[in-house]
């Protein structure tokens, strides 16, 4: 489900650039800015999630927490906290790749699609934690 948003967007893209040329981002002519940007996002977003699941432990024991994990939504969220370590990782590979000479425009877009897709995977992960915390927080 989190790695629709990309290729969702690239098709809707494609469409209106096909109908309104004048709309077109143009975003390869600055492929290695782009690139840095992106891998800066990618490592430092994987900094965040070593950070953030802190968060997580610190309430490790409160009633939310266990009412969650019995509920079986801690595993989904694990799942989903790897899932984005991965991508996050393939991201980099990606924008690192946009440093070479090749013109090859697929890679390219492939890292477009996944910066898009971290982004709603950082975000979904920062909800859920953040609102496990609240939760726990009110119980004391």
């Amino acid at each position: 489900m989190t790695l629709l948003p990309g290729p969702i967007t690239f098709l809707i893209y494609n469409e209106v650039v096909a109908v309104l040329p004048e709309y077109a981002l143009s975003l390869s002519v600055e492929k290695k800015d782009i690139s840095s940007l992106i891998a800066s996002f990618s490592f430092t977003m994987l900094g965040f999630l070593a950070a953030i699941i802190t968060i997580l432990f610190a309430f490790v024991h409160s009633r939310v927490f266990v009412k969650y994990k019995t509920a079986g939504y801690l595993d989904l969220l694990f799942f989903l906290y790897l899932f984005t370590i991965v991508n996050l990782v393939f991201t980099a590979f990606l924008s690192i790749y946009g440093f070479s000479q090749n013109d090859f425009i697929w890679p390219f877009r492939l890292m477009l699609m996944s910066f898009e897709n971290n982004l709603i995977q950082v975000a979904l992960i920062s909800i859920i934690i953040s609102k496990l915390a609240h939760k726990a927080s009110n119980e004391i």
